[in-house]
């Protein structure tokens, strides 16, 4: 939490106020605005990992789980050690029926994160399914 404070005190302002009007319309389960909002964030700063994890959840409400996989590499490109970014991409990987590449990422996110709960019961699912 500290971490992500200290992050959001840098950020630029325009990009913060887009991407507080994301996470509003998230919350209401109005995906598409959502994800226009962070789209927004994004083209005033690319460099924010989470403009682009909030992005992948988005599509992932919506189901464009390619959209979600590739907001998610993304995130991890600018932040490698995000263990949202793992789950995040790892999800849609178990969607897109790529198991393979999901215990890969998931395997990737234990090696940040060795006790996550999250990627621990993704990668039993993972296991379940293949």
């Amino acid at each position: 939490k500290k971490a992500t404070a200290a992050i959001a005190t840098m950020a630029n302002p325009d990009a913060e106020a887009k991407k507080e009007e994301g996470n509003k319309a998230f919350a209401s389960k109005d995906y598409t605005t959502a994800i226009e909002c962070y789209t927004e964030a994004i083209k005033i700063d690319a460099s924010n990992h989470v403009y682009f994890s909030n992005r992948s959840v988005s599509h992932a409400g919506l189901g464009n789980w390619d959209e979600a996989a590739d907001d998610a590499r993304q995130c991890l490109k600018l932040e490698p050690t995000f263990v949202k970014g793992f789950y995040r991409l790892a999800t849609a990987q178990i969607e897109l029926g790529k198991y393979d590449e999901a215990t890969s990422t998931i395997r990737s996110g234990l090696r940040v994160d060795p006790d996550n709960p999250q990627l621990t019961r993704q990668l039993r699912l993972v296991r379940a399914k293949k």
